[in-house]
């Protein structure tokens, strides 16, 4: 019976660790937001690590637009095919996506309002830029 116990208790472990690992490895972490967080306000526990989303743009910690297309990544520069949601996006300062900052060189078009319709769904987009073209900030 103490055989069984320990196994489980193993499996138990071991699952847990394969898990925290496997959300560590695919998380976004902000270590720069997890810090200030943890010194404005005492968190809870499951708080204390930030995790950004890889579906959205920041501007410092603040979620400034969403990457509602493809993004292609290549030779330090960044093309976003369409973003949106990007009214509290300022265009002089630099923006925050993945592990990397970049400066916008270029935007191809912006439309104040934008229907997609697809097999899920329609959904309507405000402030979508599209084609824009960001270099890496070191």
């Amino acid at each position: 019976m103490e055989v069984i116990t320990k196994i489980i208790i193993t499996v138990i472990i071991v699952f847990t660790a394969a898990k925290a690992l496997h959300w560590t490895w695919t998380s976004h972490i902000d270590p720069i937001a997890t810090i200030h967080k943890m010194f404005r306000q005492k968190p809870k526990f499951a708080d204390l690590v930030i995790a950004r989303d890889p579906s959205k743009i920041y501007q410092g910690e603040v979620i400034v637009a969403d990457v509602t297309g493809g993004v292609d990544i290549k030779n330090g520069k960044v093309v976003f095919k369409q973003i949106s949601d990007t009214s509290r996006l300022d265009k002089s300062k630099p923006i925050e996506y993945g592990r990397s900052k970049f400066k916008i060189m270029h935007v191809g078009r912006i439309i104040g309002m934008k229907s997609v319709v697809s097999e899920k769904g329609s959904r309507v987009l405000l402030n979508v830029m599209e084609d824009v073209i960001c270099e890496k900030v070191e």
